[in-house]
């Protein structure tokens, strides 16, 4: 999916941000939802705490920037969220080139911030989840839980890392410690959690990939 964005779209959205409180290494109290009395699965949300987005870009990507203003907001805001970021002039012309390579999440105080920020990250090529979004999402969705804990043993190092974190980007409870040639990781999430997906295939994805990590899943069209 792709997202035409303006210069001023993306000056306005950069501008907006310094309000908002971004999140790469730590993970927000999850979004408090209303439960049906037939289903453990939540029906709506209530928000009890700023928005929140994750993003991920795992190869590089390279942009062409046309003028160096718009070279210079695009770094500056690929920087702002963690990724790295490299340029080179070619007279005519800016290369920007840039990737995220693990998941990273951003909590944005308003739900326009997250549609914007959502949009942008799009535009630029990153994949985004969107953390509990407003019951009247148009957007496919994945819900999902893991009450009782789950042990796992890991042998790679940085694999391990990229499955960790990805399960502390959506919200779950999660331990681990180094036990010689492997890692011992323990992890949880009590309560549904939601997340919006920017399209089927990405939904099934995510819930195909939810499903073999032993979580309980729910997928709404």
């Amino acid at each position: 999916m792709k997202y035409l964005v303006t210069l001023t779209t993306i000056t306005i959205a950069f501008g907006l941000a310094q309000a908002a409180t971004a999140q790469t290494d730590t993970v927000p109290e999850s979004t408090r939802t209303i439960q049906s009395q037939t289903s453990p699965i939540p029906t709506s949300q209530v928000r009890s705490a700023p928005g929140k987005i994750g993003y991920r870009l795992k190869d590089w990507k390279t942009m062409h920037a046309n003028s160096a203003d718009e070279a210079r907001i695009t770094i500056a805001t690929l920087k702002k969220l963690g990724c790295e970021v490299q340029s080179d002039d070619h007279g005519n012309h800016i290369d920007v080139k840039y990737r995220c390579p693990e998941w990273r999440s951003m909590k944005l105080a308003t739900d326009q911030l997250v549609n914007q920020w959502t949009t942008w990250c799009a535009g630029k090529g990153l994949e985004t989840i969107v953390m509990d979004p407003s019951s009247t999402t148009q957007k496919p969705t994945v819900a999902f839980r893991l009450p009782i804990e789950r042990n796992v043993h890991l042998h790679d190092a940085e694999q391990a890392n990229q499955i960790l974190n990805t399960l502390k980007v959506i919200g779950c409870e999660v331990t681990s410690n180094q036990h010689g040639d492997h890692i011992d990781a323990t992890y949880r999430c009590p309560e549904w959690v939601t997340i919006e997906l920017p399209s089927e295939a990405n939904a099934h994805a995510w819930q195909k990939w939810l499903d073999e990590s032993g979580f309980e899943t729910q997928h709404t069209h």
